[in-house]
């Protein structure tokens, strides 16, 4: 009876496991990931191939040549919304016509950079403004509550449904530290639908020239326990790179 050569013992092994590991085996790869630091991870960007853990880390770029980046994570089994990437897909084959000068007109015609959910919804979208010289304090104000309270009125107008709960500012943006306004705000649709509960995050580019906001929205009901505990790490995670 031949022997088994050691050689060839140490290539399978060798063989099987980048196999497993390529192929998330019964979730090694995610387990190995959740047991190394996070900053390591994100730098690999293993995270955005496998999930870590529960989660699994998205990159943002703005369309149609916008300038501005961000990242963030997401529950592991939410996806991307198809409709929006049918939609950016007939806006970008139209020739857009800048000359339109009906606000109303121009508000219809804002699309999301990205938007995830579970299958069928939408929880989280991102939108990256191509802008000039913006700066967060300079362009919004330095209290982040006056620069909630400017952004909910130009969205939803002067008789708003929304109710702010927090405002604050922190530094966010990897290395380049650059401020963020978080602020959160339900809105009562009255008798027609359950009240929703969002968060948001406002941001500016180091460069001055995109606007990027990232916004988790759900029922109001859906912010609390476990359920709560996955949107408002999305929002934690979010930083531009």
């Amino acid at each position: 009876m031949m022997g088994t050569s050691p050689r060839r013992v140490f290539l399978s092994v060798i063989s099987s496991t980048f196999i497993a590991f390529a192929a998330n085996f019964f979730g090694i790869t995610s387990n190995l990931l959740s047991a190394l630091p996070e900053t390591f991870v994100e730098k690999s960007g293993l995270d955005s191939v496998y999930p870590r853990g529960d989660y699994k880390r998205v990159t943002v770029r703005g369309s149609f040549g916008s300038p501005g980046k961000c990242s963030f994570v997401i529950p592991k089994d939410w996806v991307a919304d198809t409709s929006l990437a049918l939609a950016q897909a007939q806006r970008a084959a139209k020739v857009l016509d800048y000359s339109m000068s009906s606000s109303s007109s121009n508000q219809a015609a804002v699309l999301p950079d990205a938007a995830y959910g579970p299958p069928g919804k939408n929880d989280v979208d991102v939108i990256i403004n191509r802008v000039k010289d913006f700066s967060l304090k300079e362009t919004l104000g330095s209290d982040p509550k006056e620069a909630a309270e400017i952004l909910l009125s130009s969205k939803f107008g002067p008789r708003r449904p929304t109710t702010l709960i927090s405002s604050v500012e922190e530094q966010r943006g990897g290395e380049s530290g650059l401020p963020i306004y978080q602020f959160e705000y339900t809105v009562d649709r009255g008798e027609r639908a359950a009240p929703l509960r969002a968060i948001s995050v406002i941001a500016g580019s180091p460069d001055g020239n995109a606007f990027v906001t990232l916004t988790v929205v759900s029922l109001d009901s859906a912010w609390v326990g476990q359920g709560g505990e996955r949107l408002r790490q999305i929002v934690k995670s979010f930083k531009l790179v």
